[in-house]
């Protein structure tokens, strides 16, 4: 049986190169075919050919050392690879770092971060030649804190009250933990410091919290 022929697509590489760059290759006797000067930037485009996007954005990357070797700058600043068959697109399994989501154009860019509804934004780190940064990145959660109001009582930045309490005591013997201390914060109803003290004590968690940290005394003895 003959080998399947695998169909391989035409993707578009655009190189905006800068104007000093660009003459630098000419001073080589390097020719960057069709390119056309934009504002400060020459404009050149290339067709690469292969079966998804990932393996365009190889072999594009590849090509581009391969031929300028760092001449004309880092690669990520260079050069952008089109995605006209909608194969970019944010989900659960999303990955930043493979090649199928790197070099993207402004459009799809645009794109992606609207679908991860705010988890991903632009990557603009300066990166290096051989730790380039992705194209987008995952947006870093601030932590929430919580400010204590009380003893084991505390307020969290959106005004939620909170309750410390013990579940599982510490134990340990001769400075060895046999048992790790479990600890929780509860969330309240109460909505002031007074009437957190009353939902405590009427759900009973101080009760728990002193039975647990008393029954770590205990055992110790």
């Amino acid at each position: 049986m003959g080998k399947t022929l695998k169909l391989l697509r035409p993707y578009l590489v655009i190189l905006k190169v800068g104007y000093d760059d660009y003459f630098k290759l000419l001073y080589r006797a390097k020719v960057l075919p069709n390119a056309r000067l934009s504002g400060e930037h020459f404009i050149a485009r290339k067709i690469f050919r292969a079966t998804d996007r990932g393996h365009a954005v190889r072999r594009v990357v590849q090509w581009f050392w391969k031929q300028f070797k760092g001449e004309i700058g880092f690669a990520h600043n260079v050069l952008t690879v089109n995605d006209i068959y909608s194969e970019v697109h944010y989900c659960s399994t999303f990955s930043c770092n493979d090649p199928l989501n790197k070099y993207l154009d402004d459009v799809t860019l645009r794109r992606l971060i609207r679908e991860s509804k705010g988890k991903l934004e632009r990557d603009d780190r300066i990166g290096k030649a051989h730790h380039p940064p992705n194209s987008v990145r995952r947006v870093k959660r601030r932590r929430k804190y919580h400010k204590t109001l009380f003893p084991r009582i505390s307020i969290s930045s959106t005004g939620a009250l909170y309750y410390r309490v013990t579940l599982i005591p510490q134990i340990s013997s001769e400075s060895i933990i046999i048992q790790k201390r479990k600890i929780q914060n509860v969330r309240l109803k109460a909505r002031t410091l007074e009437e957190a003290k009353l939902e405590i004590s009427k759900r009973g968690l101080d009760t728990l919290n002193d039975s647990n940290t008393l029954r770590k005394f205990m055992i110790a003895s």
